[in-house]
């Protein structure tokens, strides 16, 4: 490994974890500007606009999100983008803690960390210090999961560059083996160690026992605790949401609730309350369709609430959303490829490390760092590494057992409450339509399946239940979902498809 690295790097080990011998830098506040600056000895040293950024154009420094301090730093002025004798601490939060919440700030990482930030410039400086050795301890602990992994992935990224590879793959050395470094093209290669999903049993028919009042009701007081102030609002809503689950009194006609309700009602749990009654009692599913990423992510955390197990919340609840969300393993497989011949390796390991550990796959809206898209659009963007221009070649693809959205689709036949939007909610409804009733068969054999299997759904009965959320937008969805677009991008795609020797 030291092949990689020269004599001079910039490191030193004290016994410790192998740290920087960089200042951390941090923005100060006011109308002046500048920076604070403290080196690994304690010094803390005040800095003008032009003098911070000359230090870190030139020396290695500690900085959190690199990117958008040196602009927050420059206000205008011009600099270099940051190089690679920076050490960002949240590229190094991403590999140690991926697919964990942090805020791209001294602040968030410290409470992340458990640290205390202080209430000065000063003090966050001296934190950062703090922090770069609590994460490198915590990869030399033997404990720390999936140490082999994390070290051939840590490996091809000091390959590339990454300004903390020395001190990462230090911290991991043991787990590499005696060779000291990984076999062959081992390090972004995820889809060996990902879980393959598996095709089970379809679900029988849902109940149809119904959910009272006083029910819902009750299952309300349950979600919102002890301790949860009264709403009478809240409370009436979700006696009148419970009439959406009662059986139907006509063959083929649905029963609809379409209920109204202010801002701070609490209409969320509301109508959570009935509807996962029903799911419970009726071993069925209830699809909640919303417009926005925000109320989704909302939905997320109050479904918290009704399985505070993470092991039970991610077998029943769901979300649901379109491909273009989630992460290609052949597009990250082509990304890998060119980054172990040259560039970019830093960024596609960071997303290595946050496939490995991600619930569900989801670059948009999930727990897909947002600041780490800003690092992909030098490669190719967060669009690149996501089908969104239905390119997928479902079964034909190698990775098709492992696929994120694959795995989505079929915990969503079998959880008890799906999240989705209003597009896709709308196109699989129609599907359903179009295909009849459930028909009880075995599934089929998906090796040899020709398309995808979200395209095939089970019968009108898979799809029965359903809340719709942000209501006034569902005619704009539809006239989304149910739109084609055809421009220069897609014909200069089908072209390639044609004709794999033209170069486009």
């Amino acid at each position: 490994m030291t092949d990689h690295f020269p004599p001079d790097s910039s490191f030193a080990h004290g016994g410790g974890p192998f740290l920087p011998e960089a200042a951390a830098i941090v923005p100060l506040r006011g109308a002046k500007g500048g920076a604070v600056s403290v080196d690994a000895e304690g010094e803390i040293e005040e800095l003008t606009p032009d003098e911070a950024l000359k230090r870190i154009a030139n020396e290695p420094v500690m900085l959190v999100h690199a990117g958008f301090t040196v602009r927050r730093i420059a206000r205008g002025r011009n600099f270099r983008e940051p190089g690679p004798q920076v050490f960002d601490l949240m590229e190094l939060f991403a590999f140690v803690h991926p697919a964990k919440p942090c805020l791209p700030t001294a602040t968030g990482l410290a409470r992340a960390l458990g640290l205390d930030a202080g209430s000065t410039p000063e003090d966050q400086a001296l934190m950062l210090h703090r922090a770069a050795a609590q994460m490198l301890s915590t990869l030399q602990h033997p404990a720390f999961p999936d140490r082999p992994s994390a070290a051939r992935t840590a490996y091809r990224m000091a390959e590339g560059g990454w300004s903390w590879g020395p001190g990462v793959v230090a911290a991991l050395r043991d787990a590499l083996g005696r060779e000291g470094k990984p076999p062959g093209s081992r390090g972004f290669d995820i889809w060996n160690e990902l879980p393959e999903w598996e095709e089970r049993a379809p679900r029988p028919p849902a109940g149809s026992l119904p959910v009272s009042e006083s029910e819902a009701g009750e299952r309300l007081a349950l979600l919102a605790g002890p301790d949860a102030e009264e709403r009478p609002g809240q409370a009436a809503f979700a006696r009148l949401a419970a009439h959406a689950f009662a059986p139907r009194e006509t063959a083929g006609a649905p029963n609809i609730v379409l209920a109204e309700a202010g801002t701070g009602i609490g209409k969320t749990i509301g109508y959570i309350a009935p509807a996962s009654l029903w799911a419970e009692r009726n071993k069925g599913t209830v699809w909640i369709s919303t417009y926005t990423k925000n109320l989704q992510r909302q939905l997320d955390q109050e479904l918290t609430r009704l399985y505070p197990d993470p092991a039970e919340k991610a077998e029943k609840a769901v979300i649901r959303k379109g491909r273009e969300n989630y992460l290609c393993l052949l597009n990250f497989a082509e990304m890998a490829d060119r980054a172990a011949i040259g560039g970019g390796a830093v960024a596609i390991g960071l997303v290595a490390r946050w496939a490995k550990a991600s619930r569900d796959g989801d670059m948009v809206g999930g727990d897909f760092p947002a600041w780490l898209a800003a690092r992909l659009s030098g490669i190719t963007g967060r669009t690149g590494l996501t089908d969104r221009r239905g390119e997928c070649v479902y079964t034909a693809c190698p990775y098709y057992k492992k696929c994120f959205i694959e795995r989505a689709i079929r915990k969503a036949r079998r959880g008890g409450g799906v999240v989705a939007n209003h597009a896709l909610v709308m196109r699989q409804a129609a599907l359903d339509q179009a295909v009849g009733p459930i028909a009880q068969t075995a599934p089929k054999n998906t090796e040899t399946a020709a398309g995808a299997e979200d395209e095939e759904p089970s019968g009108r009965e898979a799809r029965a239940r359903f809340v719709f959320d942000e209501g006034h937008h569902i005619f704009d969805a539809a006239d989304s979902a149910f739109s084609a677009s055809l421009s220069a991008l897609e014909t200069a795609e089908l072209r390639r498809w044609i004709d794999r020797k033209s170069v486009v």
